[in-house]
């Protein structure tokens, strides 16, 4: 009778890993990407073959059935410096020297982390890369997709990448990919950020019913929120950002730097105690729509120079004029926001490129995205995952607190944190076809795990090999 039992167990094991496979369509900006198709899904049997599987060339569907767990590899009493923004101790982060000299003249210190979080998991072409039902995490160690394309990422936990520590490690990072699709992923407890793209384009990327959960013990704003969650650098980046759920966090949420063009829309955040969008650079659009802000400190920081285009009750009519079709407004609740509608934004949209998109009405999102967003939902959400169509946007009833312009609120302005301190560098020499890292000093400065030879979380140094100072991120 035992022997029967673990027959049906097993049985009904390899029955649901047989039939797990990507779920829905994607849809926006990476509708094209494909993944691995019809190749045969498996399930590696450990970190080694999951590494392997992963980096090679072949198509695959990789089912990630279980934990894979990449913790172990301890560095003991290493370098670390103490960083100006860490004003409360073991609640904040200090941050891994990391060879560059970000840490300059802060207080060294010794730290224990672990290394596996440094590097993301090199992923190659054609990979569907799948959770089955809510057991697939990968725990100490991101992914890292460059150089690459036609990548599905689908109903993982991606979580444990030294939280503790500046430069501990990024959750997903993209430079130089296309065709990306990264779809019903819950991200925690990394170092540093939980999506970024480098500095070599990423041109169709949709993000997609994901959770960006900002829960932490150790926050570089010291007040239990992750800051750094999303910076965007990669130059003509095209990224479709829909019904995701990012809460409890700081800022950074994200931060476009680059020109490109970012569509947002039926996003739900929840609990930022800083700010939500950054729009940096000279070139960026990002159109805004649909979306419902709450206790969010600041939904645009209002230093960028990049364009927005946030639809509001007094812009919609003009949205839908220059668009042909319904503009949706944005909700905010307990949140601060002023206007903002550089219809340039909408000129430069590429909306043949985008596709047909369904945008439901604003009183919709908060209920849909609490239900759909991140692992063990994809059951939940339908077969469109969020879905592409060709219906009409909805118009949201009255009833719905859209963003009011008559009496715009102002945006606090409140002294920048030492962390997000710019510092002008010039930039050294690529040494390889990897992404090489500016020196910066003193400050704090962000960045993307680009290049398995340098440090997470470093910037590119040059730009299709133009020599010039840049900001430091």
């Amino acid at each position: 009778m035992a022997i029967r039992s673990v027959i049906i167990a097993a049985t009904a094991l390899l029955g649901a890993a047989a039939n797990a496979q990507v779920v829905g369509t994607p849809f926006g900006f990476g509708a094209a990407t494909t993944g691995g198709g019809d190749a045969t899904p498996a399930a590696p049997a450990d970190t080694a073959e999951l590494t392997e599987w992963l980096a090679d060339d072949e198509p695959r569907v990789i089912l990630i059935d279980k934990e894979f767990n990449f913790l172990g590899d301890v560095c003991t009493d290493c370098e670390c410096c103490i960083p100006d923004s860490n004003t409360c101790g073991d609640a904040g982060q200090n941050a891994i020297e990391v060879g560059i000299g970000w840490c300059g003249d802060y207080p060294t210190t010794t730290c224990t982390y672990d290394n596996a979080g440094l590097d993301g998991l090199d992923v190659g072409p054609n990979k569907s890369i799948v959770g089955v039902g809510d057991a697939g995490v990968l725990r100490g160690k991101g992914l890292r997709i460059h150089g690459t394309e036609n990548v599905i990422v689908q109903n993982i936990h991606i979580t444990e990448l030294n939280p503790q520590y500046i430069w501990g490690g990024d959750a997903i990072s993209l430079d130089g990919a296309d065709k990306v699709w990264i779809d019903h992923v819950k991200i925690s407890l990394v170092g540093r950020q939980m999506f970024v793209t480098g500095y070599e384009s990423s041109g169709s990327v949709t993000f997609s019913n994901n959770e960006l959960d900002g829960t932490t013990d150790w926050s570089a704003s010291c007040d239990g929120h992750h800051y750094w969650t999303i910076l965007a650098l990669g130059e003509n980046d095209k990224v479709t950002f829909a019904n995701n759920y990012i809460h409890t966090t700081s800022g950074r949420a994200p931060k476009v730097g680059a020109p490109s063009f970012w569509h947002v829309y039926n996003n739900y955040w929840s609990d930022n105690t800083g700010h939500a969008f950054d729009v940096e650079e000279s070139g960026t659009n990002v159109f805004i729509e649909g979306n419902v802000f709450e206790d969010i400190n600041s939904a645009y920081n209002g230093d960028g120079t990049g364009a927005i285009f946030a639809v509001d009750s007094d812009s919609e009519a003009t949205c839908s004029s220059a668009l042909g079709r319904t503009c949706i407004a944005n909700s905010l609740t307990s949140s601060e926001y002023t206007a903002v509608a550089d219809e340039s934004v909408l000129s430069a949209f590429p909306a043949d490129e985008e596709g047909d998109v369904t945008i439901m009405a604003v009183e919709e999102v908060a209920a849909y995205v609490l239900a759909n967003a991140g692992i063990g939902k994809l059951s939940s959400s339908g077969s469109t995952s969020g879905g592409s169509s060709s219906a009409a946007a909805v118009t949201p009833t009255s009833s719905v607190p859209v963003i009011p312009t008559s009496t715009p609120l102002v945006y606090p302005t409140p002294t920048p944190p030492a962390f997000e301190t710019h510092v002008i560098q010039p930039e050294p020499e690529a040494s390889s076809t990897a992404v090489p890292a500016p020196a910066p000093s003193g400050a704090a400065s962000q960045g993307s795990s680009s290049g398995s030879s340098h440090p997470p979380g470093t910037c590119k140094a040059r730009r299709s090999h133009k020599k010039r100072a840049r900001r430091s991120h």
